[in-house]
């Protein structure tokens, strides 16, 4: 701090001046050389953009692989702003009025089971003629069965502690789970070259999907947002049973 303090010299802004005035004047040609740059590259996104979705729309593996991405990770968002306002009842209803949740305690057995979760993945693709597709197909319908139980333990009248945090860490399992198997399927299916801005697509139902639920939560309540997660992963288990179907085939007909 002491040698910063001796030697650094601030860098400061040249005063202003007529010269200043001559030479920016000076420059108009390179600005205008600068702007006509940028609007090429500003072309040249628009045309990668339009690219990304025509390989996207005309692939129907994608289709299904970014519907299932959206899907799944917009319910992971609801489970992430939800279940506070899950287990705080029923800690409540399990050690009486004005009992403190431990948050600190039950985000650790979250995190334990996404551990786990990547473990049993990791295991499950060491196993000879197995796809991936099948694993992310009986992860995903595990995680619609536990959001479904989350939303049934949340309902006010079936309020259970073991119950809501049994279903929440079994859920947290297939969320840890998903991202290699997604990682390991996004590989096989994304071309690299276009990688990046076909994620950023896949990213736009995604986030209308999570802005959807949490204008109407409101209304809708943690039970019901609970409930609206499980369909979407109803459906995205769907989609990966049939990019399974797609994948099985192309690998008998090889």
């Amino acid at each position: 701090a002491i040698v910063s303090c001796l030697f650094w010299k601030e860098n400061k802004a040249a005063s202003f001046s007529t010269t200043n005035m001559d030479t920016s004047l000076s420059e108009g040609p390179s600005c205008q050389r600068e702007s006509r740059i940028d609007d090429i590259e500003d072309g040249a996104k628009k045309g990668m953009i339009k690219e990304a979705f025509n390989i996207v729309r005309k692939d129907k593996r994608l289709v299904l692989l970014g519907t299932v991405q959206s899907l799944f990770e917009a319910a992971m968002y609801v489970f992430i702003y939800q279940w506070p306002l899950a287990v705080s009842p029923a800690v409540s209803a399990f050690f009486g009025e004005g009992a403190v949740t431990p948050f600190g305690i039950i985000f650790s057995c979250f995190m334990a089971g996404s551990f786990l979760g990547s473990i049993l993945f990791s295991k499950s693709i060491k196993s000879k003629n197995r796809l991936a597709e099948t694993t992310a197909t009986n992860m995903i319908g595990a995680s619609t069965i536990s959001m479904g139980l989350a939303a049934f333990f949340t309902a006010a009248n079936t309020t259970s502690l073991a119950g809501i945090m049994g279903a929440l860490i079994a859920y947290e399992a297939c969320v840890g789970m998903y991202f290699p198997a997604m990682s390991t399927l996004r590989s096989k299916y994304v071309p690299d070259d276009h990688k990046t801005v076909i994620l950023s697509l896949f990213g736009i139902p995604l986030n209308a999907l999570v802005v959807i639920i949490y204008l109407s939560i409101h209304h809708l309540g943690t039970s019901s947002a609970f409930g609206i997660s499980s369909l979407a992963l109803a459906i995205a288990t769907a989609c990966m049973m049939k990019l399974r179907s797609i994948s099985q085939k192309e690998a008998n007909a090889n």
